[in-house]
This record gives structure tokens, sequence and C-alpha cells, in this order.
């Protein structure tokens, strides 16, 4: 049967994108963590009364052996893992991406792999001080970050790049989203940082979405707030229709 699938689903960015799918699509959700036992209880209180449709499953993005059964019957797939150690960008941001572009275009069954990366990973920012400063957080992250977004873009798949701004873990749907259309130079002219649960949003939508088909969309919290009683959804399908 067809599933979504979350790469990275028990870090607080993908456990709001299987989150967010279990709410707003009808497809099971396949939650891929590389330690299951670690992460299951979370998953399955996030899931509530949807953990029918979720299954967790082990797989690693760096080792491809494990990519072809996380895969199976994929329709959509959202990649949000990120290394943890200061070394581990090069193998997690850059060659975990192209593990899972190649293994969804091998997979036959996928129609679009949509990656969470970051504002300013174009190395036209490269003096940016930020940029510098996440840069030696992880060793290169940035780069490899780049790299890991080339890696999709040539990967045989369609795909979706989301880049968002700041990450926060603040409630989604507060403010009025500004998705700037394959920038190079992000400037967040009007806005800040984003919540994690609003970038869930924009990846989901960014699975079935046309206007999403292969385009990078760097993504922010504007300054104005969202409308009382408009619901994060109804900003998110105003914000597809302007990209």
């Amino acid at each position: 049967m067809p599933c979504n699938v979350v790469f990275g689903a028990g870090g607080p960015t993908g456990l709001e994108c299987v989150k967010r799918l279990l709410e707003v699509t009808s497809l099971p959700v396949r939650a891929v963590v590389r330690a299951p036992d670690a992460h299951a209880d979370k998953l399955k209180t996030v899931a509530g009364d949807k953990a029918n449709r979720l299954e967790v499953v082990q797989g690693d993005v760096t080792d491809p052996a494990s990519l072809p059964a996380a895969l199976q019957d994929a329709q959509g797939v959202i990649f949000a893992a990120s290394g943890k150690g200061f070394w581990s960008a090069k193998a997690v941001d850059e060659q975990g991406v192209k593990n899972v572009a190649e293994a969804a275009a091998a997979a036959g069954s996928v129609k679009r792999v949509v990656l969470v990366s970051s504002m300013l990973t174009h190395p036209s920012n490269r003096f940016s001080p930020i940029r510098i400063l996440l840069n030696n957080i992880r060793w290169g992250l940035m780069d490899h970050k780049y790299a890991g977004e080339e890696a999709l873009r040539n990967g045989g798949v369609s795909w979706t790049v989301v880049r968002p701004a700041g990450l926060t873990n603040g409630p989604g749907g507060q403010a009025v989203l500004k998705a700037d259309v394959n920038m190079t130079k992000e400037s967040m002219s009007g806005g800040g940082s984003i919540s994690r649960s609003d970038v869930a949003a924009v990846c989901v939508e960014a699975l079935t979405n046309a206007a999403a088909a292969n385009k990078t969309l760097s993504i922010y919290a504007t300054k104005e707030k969202l409308a009382e009683g408009k619901s994060l959804s109804e900003e998110v399908t105003r914000l597809f229709s302007m990209i």
C-alpha cells in the first residue's frame, strides 16, 4: 500500500512532519529512525488515535543497504535527518541525501522527495556571519547541506528543497508565512524565524502540490500575525498559490 516516509522522524522537525502527515493526509506514515526503540513511544504519542496508520522502522541514511526496505511502496518522502557529531555533516547532510535520492529513484514508486535544508546554504552567502558560525558548529555544515541539495536536484526524482529560517519550537499557524522561490541570497525582509510546525506544514504540502515541483523554497514567518480564525492549512494554501 502506498505510504509517506519521513527520514529523521525522531528529531524535532521530523516529528512535526509525522504529526502533520497523520493530521492532513490519509496515507499510512512510515517513520524511519536509526533506533526505533528509542523513538517509538514519542512517535506513538504524537500519532494519538491515528497510531494505526503509523509504522516505525529502522533505517539509516548513511547506510544505503537499509534504504530499499524503508522506501518500499513509498509515494512521498521527507528528509528531515540531521547529524549530531561535529564531523557528521558530510555523512548525513550530503551523502545521506544523495543515498536517499538514489534509493528513491530506484524504488520507482516515489513521486517526490522533500528535503529540509536551511537558509544561507548557497555559496553566495559564504561571508554571512550566520553561515560562518553554522559551518563551524558542525564542520562544513552549510557547505555539505548545499552539496546535499545539489545531489537531490540531480537525483532523478521530483524534488523540493525547503530552506527554513531559524527554527523555533513554538506553535504553528501564528504568523503570515513567506516563501522566496529559487533564491540564492536570502534576505528574510520583514520577518525572521519560523516554527517547526509551520515548516512541517510546508513540507507536507510540497509532497503533492504541483507548484512545488523542482523548486527551492526559502521560508520564514513574517511579523504579520495570522488573521483571527484563519487556520494553518488555509495559510499554507495561500502561500503555495503565490509560488
